[in-house]
């Protein structure tokens, strides 16, 4: 995508070392001129299993992504409460759709970007830091229990009602890093740790660091990280072409080589061990064969 030059983005995302799909989405938009923000960013987290849970984050940002793009003379906050609004709305529609996915829902967090001013929405525990003079705080408060904090107390889907964000506005400042990232990095990665990951200064290298750390820990979620920072004023240059993780974070050099998730090697050995073997017994045959022919030659 192009990335206007005001910004650097980071991104990263696995499934986990326990999880067999990643639920887990995000989203960056950079829009033409014209529009009113420069960036929108989101994570999403999806739940009511691999199926619902993948179906309910993609729902979400879709709409949000919809809603934002079609905004014209609106307020940051508007962009963010329409945006949310309408990822309610596609993803009770979904649901419709596919009984079997009624249930579906997913957390949302986002963040809106225009000039210095950034307003950012969530709804769920998927949550927003600010990283500012290598301080990092968090910006958002998780909508979860606090005496179990795996029961959310508002999402978006889920057969709820329509939820509103709780929306909140920050000016930015050129050397601010904005962290969205889905609880199963902030709840598994010690806060001291993440603080540290942070001031890794490549928003790429950032991102996997944050992820590896997860895994390290036990790896039992999904893991979404994106990174933004502010590295420019707005109108510095042009836009630059920049290609982000699709799939899963490589994490290369970032784990210990044992520790690294991959399918086991042992099966392409023993079918190479069977391929040796019945090579060296086809020639076996062929050079019996042709022994037999030439005694019956002497014959």
């Amino acid at each position: 995508m192009k990335i206007p030059p005001q910004f650097d983005l980071g991104v990263a995302t696995h499934t986990g070392r326990v999880r067999a799909t990643n639920e887990d989405d995000f989203l960056l938009v950079a829009p033409p001129s014209g529009k009113p923000f420069a960036l929108l960013a989101a994570v999403a987290d999806g739940l009511g299993g691999a199926a619902g849970g993948a179906e309910a984050s993609r729902s979400g940002l879709r709409g949000l992504a919809s809603a934002a793009l079609s905004a014209s003379d609106l307020a940051l906050d508007e962009i963010v409460r329409r945006g949310f609004s309408a990822a309610s709305e596609r993803v009770a529609e979904q649901a419709l759709l596919v009984p079997s996915l009624a249930e579906m829902a997913t957390t949302l967090c986002a963040v809106v970007i225009h000039g210095h001013r950034a307003a950012i929405g969530h709804v769920g525990d998927s949550r927003v830091y600010l990283q500012r003079a290598s301080v990092l705080r968090q910006l958002t408060v998780d909508h979860a229990s606090k005496e179990d904090r795996n029961r959310l107390l508002r999402c978006i889907g889920g057969s709820a009602p329509d939820q509103q964000p709780d929306v909140t506005e920050i000016d930015l400042a050129i050397g601010d890093r904005l962290l969205l990232c889905s609880d199963g990095v902030w709840g598994f990665v010690p806060e001291a740790d993440l603080a540290s990951a942070m001031l890794v200064r490549d928003p790429r290298r950032a991102a996997d660091r944050l992820v590896a750390l997860s895994l390290q820990s036990g790896g039992a979620d999904n893991a979404t990280v994106v990174l933004v920072d502010v590295v420019g004023d707005e109108g510095s240059g042009l836009a630059a072409e920049r290609e982000l993780a699709r799939e899963e974070s490589s994490l290369a050099g970032e784990e210990p080589r044992a520790r690294r998730l991959g399918a086991p090697r042992w099966p392409f050995f023993v079918l190479f061990a069977a391929a040796v073997a019945l090579l060296l017994a086809w020639l076996r045959m062929g050079l019996g064969f042709n022994v037999f022919l030439w005694l019956q030659g002497v014959r």
